[in-house]
């Protein structure tokens, strides 16, 4: 579990473009506790969560998904694109439509 919460601050960190410097200074934490929390050696705790949560603009649920079950991966895209335009969330469920039906077709050969 501890794994996949630090893969999921990990992403979310990464999409802002924040630094683990960044971001332990924004908690006012030690850059090695957020590597900890990050390789999942170190769970934090559930004030600890909801306070990265809103720091990382993202909600709860997404930083304990478990991307492994396919319908995790629907959340964090939904997650991602939630603050674009509505003519650019567009653009991305076109992009993953064609790409699935891409990937589909190639399978089949």
């Amino acid at each position: 579990m501890g794994e996949r919460i630090g893969r999921n601050i990990k992403i979310a960190r990464t999409r802002l473009g924040m630094t683990q410097s960044q971001l332990a200074e924004a908690l006012d934490l030690e850059n090695v506790t957020v590597s900890r929390i990050e390789t999942g050696a170190q769970l934090p705790s559930i004030d600890r969560l909801e306070e990265l949560a809103k720091l990382l603009k993202v909600s709860l649920p997404s930083l304990l998904a478990d991307t492994t079950q396919s319908e995790a991966f629907g959340e964090l895209l939904g997650e991602v694109v939630k603050d674009l335009p509505l003519r650019e969330k567009e653009f991305v469920y076109g992009f993953a439509v064609h790409y699935a039906q891409h990937w589909r077709a190639g399978r089949k050969k």
